[in-house]
């Protein structure tokens, strides 16, 4: 998965056409057939209304549109701002764009997931049969409270609405544990290895080794995210090379690779 653009030189960014240009050249080097691309509207708590603050569903969509064999849309809303406008938001893009999941972020938009305000959200989800995808974990964001990365606020949102599809993003980093026990709670949650690309080899080992025995590696989904787009495929895809070399107790079967690598997340996202 992607949720933004690679960090390239800016001579080679002018000497392209369109920015995606530089996202599908990472694709094409990392061997990824189809990514998901994530809006954001920060801007309720930022105190700018570009850049990294606010990437539209519009824009996202416009994306999906001009490289529809590449690219699936994640849409996003702030779900504290407008609530009836965010539903409504919801409802334009799943029924006019097919958008395949929402992205929400709590921690860059100063809310706790088990807030009731966000409830219709949620309901709306469930009525579209939309994945909820939160990013939980550790940000650098100066102005991203660690009080609302905490994985275990999604227990409290799973059992009020058992229904709900869920991807939690990052495995939850550094509170892996915590989301691999809120995953065998809620047995139809995946996770995701976003950002995981800025770890030594054995640290996602260890992970993989825990969650192949807390949850089975149906419900893990590979991601990138940037800036490692183009390599992290590569640690992946040889990672058990890389634990006999590290000397390291784990192997992954081919099957399951494949689960990882992309299966589970045509089952999420419903990619053809």
């Amino acid at each position: 998965m992607y949720g933004g653009f690679p960090n390239i030189p800016d001579k080679t960014v002018r000497e392209r056409k369109e920015p995606l240009e530089g996202v599908i050249d990472d694709l094409n080097r990392a061997g990824v057939d189809v990514a998901c691309i994530m809006a954001s509207d920060h801007r309720r708590v930022y105190p700018y209304a570009s850049g990294s603050s606010y990437t539209p569903n519009d824009y996202v969509y416009d994306c999906v549109r001009k490289h529809p064999d590449r690219f699936v849309g994640i849409c996003s809303v702030d779900p504290i701002r407008h609530e009836h406008e965010a539903r409504k938001e919801l409802e334009r893009c799943v029924k006019d764009w097919d958008m395949r999941a929402l992205k929400l972020y709590p921690t860059y938009d100063h809310f706790d997931p088990r807030d009731e305000r966000i409830y219709p959200i949620y309901e709306k989800c469930i009525e579209l049969d939309l994945p909820v995808h939160f990013h939980m974990g550790y940000t650098g964001t100066v102005n991203a409270p660690m009080k609302y990365q905490l994985p275990y606020m999604l227990d409290d949102v799973g059992i009020k609405f058992p229904e709900m599809k869920v991807v939690v993003a990052h495995l939850g980093f550094p509170w892996v544990d915590e989301c691999l026990a809120l995953l065998m709670k809620h047995r139809h949650w995946c996770a995701d290895i976003a950002y995981w690309g800025a770890f030594p080899p054995e640290v996602l080992i260890e992970a993989m080794k825990k969650f192949e025995y807390m949850c089975g590696f149906d419900r893990l989904l590979y991601g990138s995210e940037n800036p490692w787009t183009a390599t992290f495929t590569k640690t992946v895809l040889n990672v058990n090379k890389l634990a006999e070399e590290l000397g390291i107790r784990f192997r992954i079967k081919d099957a399951d690779l494949k689960k990882v690598m992309g299966e589970n997340a045509c089952k999420v996202y419903r990619i053809k």
